[in-house]
């Protein structure tokens, strides 16, 4: 796999060779680029846009792209012996020569001079649009062969002149490697810190913004943002609340306390201003009464939830797998934003459990958590569910109207599951919430502030779903600023047997598994995810009465079917056992955890991972629907 962080551009294809020789002697695997010098800036800032962190290159392409990007570029330094070899190639087809190159190139060519008494012309250039007046100058003064990188070989194919390509030796371009690797390190670890530091900045309560000497915000914290109005990059001079304390920002006189008033609320701020031999810079820290320990302010309130409150938190999802954790850092960063989130991934993945862990890591934390499934309900009642009625909007309505979803989770967080099941007309009211901040009840005539943290999921691509025109682009737009895919289960190695046996455990069973077993679970694909392992989990645990799990048991008690394993592996397996079997296994099944749960279907199907339809179905078929 490339290590895409450290990208080297080349100059020649000498040099590329030289390059890509080292790099397999030392087992690495960094993409090697050559690029006119034209394109080359726009090709790094591409690459930058996917994750590229470093660049090492030589000469003129260093020099544009130092000048022009704002990650460091390490540069294959030029050696004497490089210089030597390229000179003793030269001197065999002619004796009147000119180096053309970048002030570095030169500097070492002087110096190779100084030591050898060699001559030979050296023309220095400080960008590429002077190398074709050089070279054209050259060819007039019947010089025959050149010294330089790509541009200098291009001009002098131009001007009919011979070129010998820059050279380099192994040492310079394993120093330029072991840089760029200790930098990477250093990079990584202070990226870390810095992602830390801000995701413990956005746990607080109090908002936070960072203004550099101009009055310009440079940082603000999710608490910040909504609660001061701002947005990074905007100018404080230039916001109609923070006129009173203009005065103390300009000539940074600290602040302990001064109310303001922000969209008609009270805001209670404090500054206090920061210099360093680096600069100077400004903190603004505000609450709202409320939720602060200011003199004279209210005492905190506790938020009435309504039992709109999550049950999972990060710790609760279990996973060592490399694609996992990386999966839950990123969630553990969306966290500390107030952004939309999406969650992509197939049915049984988690989508609702990564959905509360990130509201509980959330400065929202404190307010309603509210789900709602767009698959769930009909079409018909969506919309209210959503926004709400007023009094009086429709035949039967509650008498003093029903607030909906929106208004209950006000200050919380909405989680949308299978929002591309959203009909369009819903969709388009949901794109005006986001986008007016507002929104009112069906059949009413005010308008509510919108005050929630969006987070939405689907098992359909969305982006397909747009292209075929079933869901609306400006919408998809709007709640795909974050987005967060959750691996399927077949992805995460390792993961099988450690999210199986804690299931057992809540079922006060332990189980041993024979290696065959062991093997047969991991290399099984999991259509079902999550959702599917937990129903074999259930299944062991009412049914099984022995200690050790077979493969046999796991084909014919819990219904997990060989050949999909062999379609895995490229493997063909014996059929499990007969569908009568199975349908008396899972008939017993059923009327077990029926009684487990005293004739709660709803429990039931949960407890059997599949839908409450299905349940109902299949009690039917087996009689059972009179338990």
């Amino acid at each position: 796999m490339k290590n895409n962080e450290i990208a080297i551009f080349s100059v020649s294809k000498t040099i590329t060779q030289r390059i890509s020789n080292v790099l397999i002697e030392r087992k690495i695997d960094i993409p090697v680029y050559e690029f006119h010098y034209a394109d080359v800036v726009e090709k790094a800032r591409q690459l930058i846009h996917n994750g590229t962190k470093i660049i090492i290159s030589r000469g003129g392409t260093a020099a544009l792209l130092r000048n022009s990007l704002n990650i460091p570029v390490i540069e294959i330094a030029h050696d004497l012996h490089g210089i030597y070899r390229i000179l003793e190639e030269a001197r065999k087809k002619s004796h009147k020569i000119a180096a053309v190159g970048f002030p570095q190139f030169c500097n070492v060519l002087r110096h190779y001079q100084n030591m050898t008494n060699d001559e030979f012309k050296i023309c220095q250039v400080y960008n590429h649009n002077d190398i074709e007046n050089v070279v054209k100058n050259l060819a007039e003064n019947d010089y025959q062969l050149l010294i330089g990188g790509l541009t200098v070989a291009e001009m002098a194919k131009k001007y009919d002149l011979n070129v010998i390509m820059g050279d380099t030796d192994n040492i310079s371009i394993e120093q330029a490697l072991d840089v760029a690797a200790s930098m990477l390190k250093y990079i990584n670890k202070e990226s870390m810190k810095l992602a830390m530091s801000w995701s413990a900045l956005n746990q607080s309560r109090d908002g936070v913004m960072c203004l550099d000497q101009s009055g310009e915000i440079i940082n603000i914290n999710a608490r910040g943002f909504a609660l001061f109005q701002c947005n990074i990059g905007e100018k404080i001079f230039k916001k109609e609340a923070f006129k009173g304390v203009y005065g103390s920002i300009i000539n940074e006189i600290d602040v302990k306390e001064h109310v303001i008033e922000i969209e008609g609320e009270t805001v209670h701020i404090a500054i206090k201003h920061f210099a360093n031999k680096h600069g100077f810079y400004s903190i603004v820290t505000g609450s709202k009464p409320e939720i602060t320990g200011w003199p004279g302010s209210r005492a905190t309130k506790k938020t009435d939830n309504k039992g709109f409150t999550t049950t999972y938190t990060f710790a609760d999802i279990i996973g060592r797998s490399p694609v996992m954790e990386a999966t839950i850092a990123t969630a553990k960063i969306y966290a500390a934003h107030a952004l939309p989130v999406t969650l992509l991934g197939e049915t049984g993945t988690g989508k609702e459990l990564f959905a509360q862990s990130i509201h509980h890591a959330s400065t929202r934390s404190a307010e309603p958590f509210i789900a709602i499934n767009c698959a769930a309900i009909p079409e018909s009642l969506l919309e209210s569910e959503l926004f709400g009625y007023a009094d009086g909007a429709f035949t039967n309505a509650r008498r003093g109207g029903k607030p909906g979803i929106f208004e209950m989770a006000m200050h919380g967080t909405v989680f949308i599951d299978e929002i591309s099941e959203a009909p369009l007309a819903v969709q388009i009211k949901l794109l005006r919430v986001l986008q007016e901040k507002r929104f009112s009840r069906i059949g009413g005539d005010s308008l509510i502030n919108a005050d929630f943290r969006l987070i939405t999921a689907s098992n359909k691509e969305l982006g397909a779903q747009v292209a075929a025109g079933a869901f609306r682009q400006d919408l998809w737009y709007r709640i795909n600023i974050l987005e967060l895919r959750l691996p399927a289960l077949k992805e995460r190695s390792g993961d099988v047997m450690l999210i199986l046996n804690d299931l057992l455990a809540k079922q006060n069973k332990q189980l041993r598994f024979t290696p065959d077993a062991v093997a047969f679970l991991n290399n099984y694909p999991w259509p079902g995810n999550i959702r599917e392992l937990q129903a074999v989990a259930f299944r062991l645990a009412v049914l099984f009465e022995s200690r050790e799990v077979d493969v046999k048991t796991l084909q014919a008690l819990c219904r997990l079917c060989a050949t999909n394993v062999a379609n895995e592996n490229g493997i063909t397996l014996p059929e499990g056992e007969v569908v009568g079997l199975l349908k008396k296994q899972e008939k017993k099944l059923i009327s077990t955890v029926m009684r487990q749960t005293g004739g709660d279907r709803t429990k039931a199907a949960a407890m059997l991972g599949i839908s409450a339809t299905t349940l109902w179905r299949k009690m039917k078929e087996y009689h059972l629907e009179t338990m």
